[in-house]
């Protein structure tokens, strides 16, 4: 009788210890453990003039209220991430040791951060279950040449007459030939992953502004004395490339779920001839980034880079993952570079992003879409609605 009693516990004993080593800590490793499918990406482009609405003379509760309001409806239209411009012009909307106070806050240059505008969006953004993505221009400081207009703890302006900076028509750029810039850059990026509970850092298409050779011969000599071998346009290429990867090291090693990427212009060529971005350098191998976001702004009907087809051809360059920013800014408006076939497309059509949306959603090679603007979206316009309509059957 014992003996049966004993045998019976003793095969209950070893059924549940079968049944725990297959189900520790909720997996059930008895079946092969699939990882879950990446969300599909649907963000909205914050720029900075759009948030400076919301700061310059308004109190940290008028702010709260107003990035609460904007953010949940955001989530309730249908997106999932929010890519704010934090750092625009060598400034800085959250607290920072590197960068003064941008005028976008606070209506001076360097003036006093009453309260953190990141903090807050990051927190907001969780709040409505939306991805918080800090949006920087890594190397643009000023869109004209005035450097009255920096604030005397302006980094930049520290920098005035060396090869740390680059002064042209466009305005004031750091060198992406520096050293000194790219380790600037490097901590800029480290204290938001640091400081902030961000889920993605996005870098934009700012890079090298001109090829005048003068901009950094002092820096190439150098070079070239030291042994070095590669063209001015390959040596500035490695020098592009090297601060992305360092940033995308330094980010990976800060916090691995911090996704970084990049936002280029839709022209490869271009990027890698006149920017010296190698973006197909980034997009095709380890270490650089973990998405790309081309700026694919133009209509179906364009007729120097129509949308299907430079949609195309970045879904056989990239082999990370693959968004695409939209442009809903040109919604009723003229496109005067577009040709005379799709001049008019944006006023004549009124739902050309909503067809662009569709399409993308029938790519396997892309995995989402950032929509340029947050103002662009207007509840009374059709284009918006007819977005909305198709991002409710975008993939989850």
């Amino acid at each position: 009788m014992y003996k049966k009693i004993i045998c019976v516990l003793l095969s209950l004993f070893l059924a549940l210890t079968s049944l725990c080593s297959c189900s520790m800590n909720g997996i059930d490793y008895s079946e092969e453990w699939e990882e879950a499918e990446p969300e599909y990406v649907k963000s909205v482009w914050f720029t900075y003039y759009e948030l400076s609405s919301y700061l310059v003379d308004k109190s940290e509760s008028e702010f709260k209220k107003s990035i609460s309001k904007i953010f949940k409806e955001l989530g309730k239209s249908g997106f999932n991430r929010v890519t704010v411009q934090v750092r625009p012009y060598a400034d800085a909307f959250y607290k920072s040791s590197y960068f003064p106070t941008s005028k976008y806050c606070v209506g001076v240059q360097g003036g006093e951060l009453e309260y953190d505008p990141l903090e807050i969006m990051v927190r907001y953004a969780h709040k409505y279950s939306l991805s918080a993505e800090a949006w920087i221009n890594p190397y643009h400081v000023s869109s004209d040449s005035d450097f009255s207009a920096l604030s005397d703890n302006n980094t930049a302006l520290q920098c005035k007459g060396t090869d740390n900076l680059i002064v042209c028509d466009s305005g004031i750029y750091f060198n992406p030939s520096s050293d000194d810039v790219t380790g600037l850059i490097v901590n800029g990026v480290k204290e938001i992953a640091e400081n902030y509970d961000v889920d993605s850092i996005c870098f934009d298409d700012y890079f090298y502004p001109v090829k005048d050779s003068s901009i950094d011969d002092d820096l190439y000599s150098q070079y070239k004395e030291n042994g070095g071998e590669s063209s001015l346009q390959d040596w500035r290429r490695d020098n592009v490339s090297n601060m992305v990867s360092i940033v995308y090291k330094t980010v990976k090693q800060i916090n691995p779920d911090i996704t970084f990427g990049i936002s280029p212009a839709s022209d490869m060529d271009n990027d890698y001839s006149s920017l010296y971005a190698d973006v197909e350098k980034w997009c095709s191998e380890d270490g650089y980034v973990d998405y790309i976001c081309p700026q694919i702004y133009f209509g179906l009907k364009n007729e120097n880079q129509p949308f299907m087809k430079t949609v195309k051809e970045w879904c056989s360059t990239a082999k990370c993952d693959l968004y695409v920013a939209l442009p809903l800014y040109k919604s009723g408006k003229e496109d005067e570079f577009a040709g005379q076939l799709g001049k008019n497309e944006f006023v004549d059509n009124n739902n050309i992003i909503s067809h662009q949306v569709q399409y993308l959603q029938k790519l396997d090679e892309v995995g989402g879409y950032y929509i340029f603007s947050y103002s662009s979206l207007k509840d009374d316009d059709a284009e918006t609605q007819n977005l909305y309509s198709a991002m409710q059957n975008s993939e989850s």
